[in-house]
């Protein structure tokens, strides 16, 4: 056999090796594989030309059976890739073909958009809304229980009256339901007082009213004199009255204290006799029970000795 060649390609090489055996194929196959693989310049056509292969007709031929072997390998090959990538695109239109055609999606639909509606202005009272009627707004009265109850009035039916001394009507004071429209308010006590109706159709607005405090009476002592002397048994006290007065009373006392006066004579006229007096020096006072104010009014104490 001959010996290995010296370059890794060699096998390819034009040159022929040594030797001079020839060549053991036909003319017809050289021939056959000349038109198949090419010009002069195909290598395979060069190892039959120039029988490079000198060893044994039999090495020879296994040789050239590898080699047609491995070309045939790689024109299989060759093939089968061409074939494979065309069946893969085939396939793959086919399964693009097959695959669902989703359905369009509609485009989303924008809402409608609303004419701008005008603001409505606030609705007027509704009928049978509350009106105040009496008293009228910043009216004044004097407290006089001889007067009777301050009378309360309104329009538009039943309601709650409520009463505070404070315009933004916090606290109340008092918050009455009634059935009609009116209310008597028994002696308001002095001092500015605010009011104002509620109701299922509304509120009434707030008004205003005073009351006065009551006119003391006018009354005075006559006798005796300041520091004058008088009896402590049959001694007579007089003075001047008022009318809107119950009754009258007299007191003594030696103290500054008249929480509970050590003599006391009472009166429904103008004078007052004592009784039973210890002799000593003394403050006296007269007092009305004012029927105007319900309570009772005292003149200013003076000095008395009682013998």
């Amino acid at each position: 056999m001959n010996s290995a060649p010296n370059q890794p390609n060699s096998t390819f090489n034009s040159q022929p090796a040594s030797g001079t055996q020839s060549n053991p194929f036909t003319a017809d196959l050289k021939g056959e594989f000349t038109s198949n693989f090419g010009t002069n310049t195909n290598a395979v056509s060069q190892i039959f030309k120039d029988g490079s292969f000198s060893g044994s007709g039999k090495s020879r031929t296994y040789i050239m059976i590898g080699v047609l072997v491995l070309c045939a390998a790689v024109g299989w090959y060759v093939l089968s890739g061409d074939e494979g990538s065309e069946e893969t695109a085939d396939d793959a239109a086919t399964a693009e073909d097959a695959a669902p055609v989703a359905a369009p999606v509609a485009a989303p639909v924008a809402a409608p958009v609303e004419a701008p509606v005008a603001e409505t202005p606030a609705a007027a009272p509704a009928a049978g809304a509350i009106t105040l009627t009496a008293p009228e707004a910043s009216a004044s009265l004097a407290y006089d229980e001889t007067q009777g109850s301050a009378m309360f009035s309104w329009e538009g039916g039943p309601g709650t009256i409520v009463f505070s001394r404070h315009s933004s009507m916090q606290p109340e004071v008092m918050r009455v339901k009634v059935s009609g429209a009116s209310y008597s308010f028994h002696h308001p006590w002095p001092g500015q007082w605010f009011w104002k109706v509620e109701s299922d159709a509304g509120g009434s607005e707030v008004r205003s009213f005073s009351v006065s405090a009551p006119v003391r009476r006018n009354v005075a002592l006559t006798a005796p004199a300041v520091g004058g002397t008088l009896a402590g048994t049959g001694g007579v006290v007089s003075w001047t009255g008022d009318k809107g007065v119950a009754y009258y009373r007299v007191e003594l006392n030696q103290s500054d204290d008249w929480s509970n006066p050590q003599f006391k004579f009472s009166s429904s006229g103008s004078q007052a006799q004592l009784n039973g007096v210890a002799a000593g020096q003394y403050k006296m006072r007269l007092g009305a029970f004012s029927e105007v104010s319900g309570r009772w009014e005292y003149s200013q104490p003076t000095s008395v000795t009682v013998q």
